[in-house]
């Protein structure tokens, strides 16, 4: 899929890359953006069809498609440098207590009366938001869309449209929670109970509410009603015992850390993309549901496309975007040996003759040991001598006047990969 912008850069619909490249050989359209490949028309058009894009968010790969009433067009894949920064922020502390503790030696204990602002995110969560809040401003600019779907709970829409308060946990407890939650454990389970397998007639839990069991997909699993009763606020193991059956294989998994950090940083996203867009919001084990029965493997775009209660499109991509978020430099003055001493000069100008690392740049050189053609990221050098890192390897030594600027870096490295 290409994405096209009319003469006055408005969205119009995507088109095929045969046709993008006969607009292109016609001279009817320029390139625009390499990254997601973007063509220009040298006309002004207009677009009534609009767009969905859907984010499975993740503590490290956020899964993206873009899809309309019935096809997928466009896959990608957000690689997030949340566990880069939680390690540059653990290092900028260990430096900055070290230099107290040598230069502050004999200060006084003060009191800690510095106050973080509501909704405050550590910036290694928020920068995990920040990439998925960017992607989706950023390709309204390419696409028309018109709504955001995100993974979330499930909300009883029905009782706030009849002007019903819901408090807490209520908002939690709409229809999806009481019908399609339940025909899912039930074909999930085959319909038979996990304890004696005889006909499963009711959903419990694994771990029991008493003991700090919750109502999550993972801790539900279906029974029949005399095991449930026997099994009444026993644990698991104290349960197998009872029975003399192996039941370790029902041990709901711990909640890993990752998890966390997509709660705290899905309210953040959600909130500042419904300033902009359509926000719709979707159960995690919906999708996986969803995913279970068009057949399709575990990949994170894919989940994307499954979120919601339309999943079943026709996929007209075999392609994937891979997007990696690499920031824009640093505020390190100089590189350091490993005794601490400078082993570089001093920080410069991060732009040297209208060129900036990380811009996608075109050398074209026509004289000298390097003649050739060359398409990659530039890396500056204050001499005016850039080095080209192109997809095979890296040509040092390119001077600025050969190169062209194709696209200007935005902190994200680019790849292309086949669809899996």
């Amino acid at each position: 899929m290409v994405f096209v912008l009319s003469k006055n850069k408005t969205p119009l619909a995507p088109t095929s890359e045969a046709k993008a490249r006969i607009l292109l050989k016609k001279r009817k359209a320029i390139v625009h953006k390499v990254y997601p490949f973007t063509i220009r028309l040298k006309e002004n058009k207009e677009c009534k069809k609009s767009f969905e894009i859907k984010f499975d968010v993740g503590a490290s790969v956020t899964g993206v498609a873009i899809v309309d009433a019935v096809k997928c067009f466009f896959f990608a894949e957000i690689v997030h440098r949340g566990a880069v920064i939680k390690k540059a922020m653990d290092s900028r502390r260990a430096i900055r207590r070290s230099r107290r503790d040598r230069k502050t030696r004999y200060r006084e204990p003060r009191f800690d009366n510095r106050t973080r602002p509501e909704g405050w995110l550590p910036q290694s969560v928020k920068s995990r938001a920040d990439n998925v809040i960017n992607f989706a401003k950023k390709y309204a600019k390419l696409i028309p869309i018109f709504s955001v779907a995100v993974e979330r709970v499930s909300f009883d829409t029905s009782s706030i449209t009849n002007g019903k308060k819901l408090h807490g946990r209520e908002y939690q407890n709409g229809d999806l929670k009481d019908t399609k939650l339940r025909d899912f454990i039930f074909q999930n389970y085959n319909y038979k109970c996990v304890y004696c397998g005889k006909k499963g007639e009711e959903i419990e839990h694994i771990v029991p509410k008493s003991k700090g069991g919750t109502n999550s997909i993972e801790n539900l699993t279906l029974s029949c009603r005399k095991c449930n009763i026997a099994k009444g606020n026993l644990t698991l193991e104290a349960f197998s015992k009872k029975i003399g059956k192996d039941l370790s294989h029902l041990k709901p998994k711990k909640t890993p850390k990752q998890a966390s950090i997509i709660q705290s940083a899905r309210t953040y996203t959600i909130k500042e993309l419904s300033r902009n867009f359509d926000v719709i919001v979707g159960e995690g084990w919906e999708t996986y549901a969803n995913r279970k029965e068009v057949g399709l493997p575990k990949q994170h775009y894919y989940d994307a496309m499954c979120i919601g209660k339309e999943y079943e499109y026709k996929i007209v991509t075999d392609k994937v975007l891979e997007i990696k978020a690499q920031g824009r430099g640093s505020r390190q003055m100089c590189r350091m040996d490993r005794f601490g001493f400078p082993r570089t000069k001093a920080k410069g100008s991060k732009i040297v003759k209208g060129f900036q690392t990380g811009d996608i740049v075109k050398a074209v050189v026509t004289k000298g040991k390097k003649i050739g053609t060359y398409l990659g990221k530039v890396a500056v050098r204050a001499s005016g001598n850039f080095n080209i890192t192109t997809t095979k390897t890296t040509i040092q030594g390119i001077n600025y006047k050969y190169c062209r600027t194709i696209q200007k870096g935005d902190g994200y490295a680019y790849a292309i990969s086949t669809i899996k």
